[in-house]
């Protein structure tokens, strides 16, 4: 079996058995090895005392004898037969051969001289006479009347001891000893060990040595303890070769090695018989898995044991049994969600497929819920979602269901209906839920739902058809004003697919930079010149030609794709608004719209910063416009963020003023230099007396708080007339111009003083 396959088949076990006899034997390997290591140590320490103690025997031998012959070397010189000898012709024929002869047996003396003062050879045992009596050693031995002890150059010891006669230094005994023969005679006879003597390392005697053989040397130190030695600065070496030396070793080795082997084979037994043990709850529970997975209602546990695999098996039931509500509910309200909600609806149609009946899917979204994150953060908006499953759910029967698919949206089944106005009446009593405000906390809630219906089989007969239907439906109830219910009708889904496509079309004009910039421009009432202009976008469609706003600035704020729509709006516009200011027009003031998604994000401030480099223009030659309505969803937001906005020097315009519901005390917070009044109050003054009073009312308010004043859809004589009348600053309309292209802007800057239109006389 290959080693891949043994780890793939019953792997836990096998790879438990294997860790348990890698552990084992990394154990008794390591065991082995320190095992090894300290007798060799140990015995490497007892070589080494033994070696100490041989060696140091030795030196002491050999010093004692070296010793001793120059002691006897200093008697010799200071014998008064050998005085008289030097001294006395008479003496030395008739007994210096003697006395020496007799000194020299049993000494190793290869050759005695005597030498006078001078060094002149008195009597000389050998034949020659040795060039030691001319050297610097004698010379220093008489001079200081001390004997001298070296080793010469042929290897032999040599000591030269003076003669005195009378305190007078008269001559000197030179004696030449063999150093092989002393130490040879105190050597041990032991082939085994080699014995060398060094000086100046340099061998001197070597007695059992082979260089062919590789030993285990020591050489000893004799320091103090030997003051011949370290005068003559000789060492002893002693060694033996590394197989003898490394026998013991061997042998414990081999010891070692056997037990090691039993140890191993003990631990191979042992292993299998732990991994068994360890793993066979664990592959029960893998088994158990298996078994559970494959549709087996099996529980992991018990197991029969009472640790921590015990322990894993309950908390694996206990995991699986929250991970099967988990997968089924939703973690917010503990609803049903998409995925049992689905379940449900397809066993209700296969039981009304058996029983000929019918039921109904309802599809509830909660209007402007998005509103209510954005002003009041997700924690409350969550809050609020519990609260409304909650009550939804009060008001089904128990056979019904309801779930919630994701955000504001929620789903309900209705089963075995036998009339529509069965299912009228359940709506009606979903809408009536949300006629009272909810509270919690400190929070009060008005809010309304849109509710689609789809019904089985008529509006589809599988689960994706009957939630597309209720869905559209739904829509269909938003287009319709909100807080109201709709039925399923087949055009409703064609509508549902051209939002889809009109979202992707819109994703891609942004990515092509589809769309193009209009201009209108506004004039001073008063001289009818033009003080500036508001910029509006316009999508080229590639298939439907030219788009306005509103049929694609809904989606896009409710996509988040807004932003990205206004700042490429906002670059267009101040590049062509540059391109005029360099060609020496004077266009005035240029005013954007600005979308409080916009407001939100944390890089705005930095973008307009950015661009008002970029394009080279003044902060005051730039307005934004806040539709009013917008500026209220999140007042003390808006303040703050309006504020940032005014620091950087642009000014800022409330748009369509009165259609919304602010109050005077936000309008004197908000950091606004203009007010704009909503085209619907225009278009019918001055015969309106609503409108008239109302126009009135916002240009004095106007006035009272220094704000300028600009109203918008000024499009006859009668508009100019009123707003002249009372007051009115500015004006823009089609009776000046409608939105237009760049170039007939450039047009209109050109001749604006040209062609003016004729002058209204205030009366």
């Amino acid at each position: 079996m290959s080693v891949k396959a043994f780890f793939k088949f019953n792997s836990i076990k096998h790879k438990v058995i294997f860790l348990v006899t890698s552990l084992l034997l990394l154990v008794l390997t390591t065991l082995l090895i320190v095992s090894l290591f300290l007798v060799n140590k140990q015995l490497g320490i007892q070589t080494e005392k033994l070696f100490v103690s041989n060696t140091a025997a030795l030196n002491r031998s050999i010093e004692q004898r070296l010793s001793y012959l120059v002691e006897n070397s200093e008697l010799l010189a200071t014998n008064e037969l050998m005085v008289n000898a030097l001294i006395d012709d008479e003496e030395r024929d008739n007994y210096l051969a003697p006395l020496i002869s007799n000194f020299m047996k049993g000494k190793d003396v290869l050759y005695l001289d005597v030498v006078d003062f001078d060094g002149h050879p008195v009597f000389h045992s050998g034949d020659q006479i040795p060039e030691y009596n001319r050297s610097e050693q004698l010379r220093v031995a008489l001079a200081l009347n001390q004997t001298s002890v070296f080793v010469g150059k042929n290897k032999k010891l040599i000591v030269i001891s003076p003669i005195e006669y009378y305190s007078t230094t008269q001559g000197a005994l030179i004696i030449s000893f063999d150093l092989d023969k002393i130490i040879a005679r105190n050597i041990l006879d032991d082939s085994q060990t080699y014995i060398r003597v060094l000086k100046d390392d340099l061998v001197i005697y070597s007695h059992n040595y082979n260089p062919e053989i590789s030993y285990q040397s020591y050489l000893y130190h004799a320091g103090g303890e030997l003051p011949l030695f370290s005068k003559l600065g000789i060492m002893l070496q002693i060694g033996l070769p590394e197989n003898i030396y490394n026998a013991p070793v061997r042998e414990a080795m081999q010891v070692l090695l056997m037990v090691g082997l039993v140890l191993v084979s003990v631990s191979l037994f042992m292993s299998r018989w732990i991994g068994t043990r360890i793993t066979a709850p664990i592959l029960e529970l893998s088994s158990r898995v298996t078994r559970a997975h494959a549709g087996q209602d099996v529980r992991c546990s018990p197991l029969g044991g009472d640790d921590e695999v015990e322990g894993l098996a309950k908390a694996f039931d206990e995991r699986t049994l929250l991970l099967e509500y988990q997968a089924e509910h939703d973690s917010l309200t503990a609803l049903p969600n998409r995925l049992l909600f689905v379940d449900r609806v397809s066993h209700a149609i296969q039981l009304a497929e058996r029983n000929n009946g019918t039921f109904a899917v309802l599809f509830i979204d909660l209007d402007r819920f998005k509103e209510v994150n954005d002003s009041y953060g997700h924690t409350v908006g969550d809050q609020l979602l519990q609260i409304v499953a909650e009550k939804i759910q009060e008001c089904l029967w128990d056979c019904d269901s309801v779930a919630r698919m994701g955000g504001d949206e929620f789903t309900v089944l209705i089963d075995s209906i036998k009339h529509e106005k069965d299912v009228f009446h359940i709506t009606e009593k979903i809408l009536s839920l949300f006629r009272s405000p909810i509270s919690f906390d400190r929070f009060t809630f008005y809010l309304t739902c849109s509710v689609g219906v789809a019904v089985y089989p008529i509006d589809g007969a599988d689960v994706d058809t009957l939630l597309k239907n209720a869905d559209a439906a739904m829509y269909k109830a938003k287009a319709d004003g909100r807080n109201t219910c709709r039925f399923y009708k087949p055009e409703l889904t064609e509508r549902i697919l051209e939002r889809v496509r009109l979202e992707r079309q819109l994703r891609q004009a942004i990515d092509d930079d589809q769309f193009v910039v209009y201009f209108q421009p506004q004039y001073e009432l008063s001289t009818q010149n033009i003080i500036g202009m508001e910029a509006l976008i316009r999508w080229q469609h590639p298939d439907k030609g030219l788009l306005f706003p509103d049929s694609f600035i809904p989606l896009a704020e409710e996509t988040g794709m807004i932003i990205d729509v206004d700042r490429l709006m906002m670059r267009a516009s101040m590049s062509q608004f540059k391109s005029w200011l360099a060609d020496g027009l004077k266009p005035g003031v240029l005013s954007m719209n600005l979308s409080m998604i916009q407001l939100d994000q944390d890089d705005f401030i930095e973008f307009v910063k950015r661009c008002c480099l970029d394009y080279e223009l003044e902060p005051a030659s730039i307005m934004f416009e806040v539709t009013e309505t917008q500026a209220m969803l999140k007042p003390e937001q808006t303040v703050i963020a309006l504020k940032q906005l005014s620091a950087l020097g642009v000014g800022l315009a409330i748009d369509d003023f009165g259609t919304g519901f602010s109050s005077l005390s936000y309008l004197k917070k908000f950091p606004v230099n203009k007010i704009k009044i909503d085209r619907s109050f225009i278009s019918d003054l001055p015969e309106d007396r609503d409108d008239a009073e109302l126009t009135r009312a916002i240009i004095s308010l106007s006035k009272s708080l220094s704000l300028d004043v600009i109203a918008e859809g000024v499009e006859t004589n009668a508009h100019l007339e009123f707003l002249l009348c009372h007051h009115c600053d500015e004006g823009q309309g089609y009776m000046f111009s409608k939105p237009v292209p760049a170039e007939k802007m450039r047009l209109l800057l050109e001749t604006s003083v040209k062609n003016q239109p004729k002058r209204v006389v205030q009366t």
